[in-house]
C-alpha cells in the first residue's frame, strides 16, 4: 500500500502495525459493516432543501457524522443559511421524516469486503465484536437484514453503557464481554469520533472511511484503509491456540437440559 499522503490522513506504514498478541477483532457498526452514513447526508440534504438551501458535504461529514450532538449545530447552520425560523423540535420532526425515506435498505447496504473478512477472521479463529454508539434495535436491524448476527460473538450499543463515543465506554465493555485485554485488540473504525473512542480504549485502529466521510482528518488513526476489500489475510494469522479454544468454547451451543 502507498505511503503517499491521502486526504483521509498522513502517511502510514505499508503494513497495518496489528499487535503480535491480537486476540480479539472488534467492528463499529454504522459506516463499518453497512453504510448507513450515506443514508444519513441524503437525509440531512433533504432537510436543508426543504428551506432553499444547501448542506455542504463537508459541513456534515466533520460536523455531524458520528457526533450525536452535532444535529443541533446543524440546525443552527441551516437557519443561517435559510434565515428559517423553525425551531430544533420542527426541524428533529422533518428529519425524521427524511430519515425514514433515506435509512431503509435501499440506502442502507454492506459495506464491500464485510462479507469475506468476517469469514476470514472466524476461520483464523479470532472472537468477533461489534461496538456501536447507536442503539440495540437499530444495530440489530441491520445485523438481521444482512444475516450477520450469528458473526459475532459480541455486540455491545450505545445505551449499554454511560457514556457514547468519543468516550471509550462501548470499546471497554466489547473487550470486558470478550475476556480480552483493549491492546490485544484491532478495531474498524469509520468516524473520527469513533477513531478517538477506540484509541482512548488503548486498541489498534484501522480506519476505513466511507465516501462521504474521506474528507475528515484520520490522523489519529493506526492506519487508513480504502475499504475492508484491502485487509490482507497475511494481517491476520492464524489465532494462538489458547485463543481458539477460548472461542470454540464460547462459540459451542449450550447443551439441552431435557430433564423432566
Amino acid at each position: 500500500m502507498s505511503r503517499r499522503p491521502t486526504a483521509a490522513g498522513p502517511p502510514h506504514p505499508a503494513v497495518p502495525p496489528v499487535p503480535p498478541d491480537l486476540e480479539a477483532v472488534v467492528f463499529d457498526h454504522d459506516g463499518v459493516l453497512v453504510d448507513s452514513v450515506r443514508g444519513d447526508l441524503l437525509a440531512c440534504s433533504a432537510l436543508f432543501r426543504d428551506f432553499g438551501a444547501r448542506l455542504p458535504g463537508d459541513l456534515w461529514a466533520t460536523e455531524v457524522c458520528g457526533r450525536p450532538d452535532g444535529y443541533p449545530g446543524l440546525f443552527r447552520t441551516l437557519r443561517a443559511a435559510s434565515g428559517t425560523d423553525a425551531d430544533d423540535a420542527d426541524l428533529w420532526r422533518r428529519l425524521e421524516a427524511h430519515w425514514e425515506r433515506y435509512l431503509t435498505a435501499r440506502h442502507v447496504v454492506l459495506r464491500p469486503g464485510v462479507r469475506e473478512l468476517l469469514g476470514a477472521l472466524r476461520t483464523a479463529g479470532y472472537p468477533l465484536a461489534v461496538a456501536s454508539a447507536a442503539d440495540a434495535d437499530w444495530v440489530g436491524r441491520w445485523l438481521g437484514h444482512y444475516d450477520l448476527a450469528g458473526s459475532f460473538d459480541v455486540v455491545v450499543t450505545g445505551e449499554q453503557v454511560a457514556r457514547r463515543k468519543p468516550d471509550p465506554a462501548v470499546y471497554l465493555e466489547a473487550a470486558s464481554r470478550l475476556g480480552v485485554p483493549p491492546e490485544r485488540c484491532v478495531v474498524f473504525e469509520d468516524s473520527v469520533t469513533g477513531v478517538a473512542a477506540a484509541r482512548a480504549a488503548g486498541m489498534t485502529v484501522l480506519a476505513v472511511p466511507t465516501e462521504a466521510t474521506r474528507v475528515c482528518d484520520y490522523s489519529a488513526a493506526h492506519h487508513v484503509l480504502p475499504d475492508l476489500r484491502a485487509v490482507e489475510p497475511s494481517w491476520f494469522p492464524p489465532a494462538r491456540p489458547t485463543t481458539r479454544r477460548a472461542v470454540a468454547s464460547r462459540r459451542r451451543p449450550a447443551a439441552t437440559d431435557r430433564s423432566l
